[in-house]
């Protein structure tokens, strides 16, 4: 049986793309209007910096101190946890690798304070 012009069959197809066309645009638009938040280092640049600070003072030999690399991670409104690779003169007199982690509190004034601080054994 063919189908006429005006048939409700042969407009199905154009009405199913048009729908799907329209949904697909809704959806786009929607998740455009929730833009990317700012996280971790973006959000508080100023974290690794205090967890360098504390683990400079923590380790022996604070002049042999360096920070290789490190990563923010926010855990909770106004904490975080930041991660970092560190070279330092050991008591031994050997320089050595190591990971570290602190624990950053974002504190009143936009002071950044590190109340607990995971180094090397």
């Amino acid at each position: 049986m063919p189908l006429s012009p005006r048939s409700p069959r042969s407009l199905s197809a154009p009405l199913a793309l048009t729908l799907s066309v329209a949904c697909a645009s809704v959806a786009l638009a929607a998740g455009q209007d929730q833009a990317p938040k700012p996280r971790g280092k973006d959000e508080a640049p100023e974290a690794p910096v205090a967890c360098m600070k504390a683990v400079k003072a923590a380790l022996p030999n604070p002049g042999s101190f360096k920070w290789l690399a490190g990563k923010t991670r926010k855990v909770a409104e106004d904490a975080y946890s930041v991660v970092g690779d560190v070279e330092y003169l050991a008591q031994d007199g050997a320089v050595r690798k190591a990971k570290v982690q602190c624990d950053v509190l974002r504190a009143p004034g936009n002071q950044f304070v590190v109340p607990k601080l995971r180094l090397p054994q």
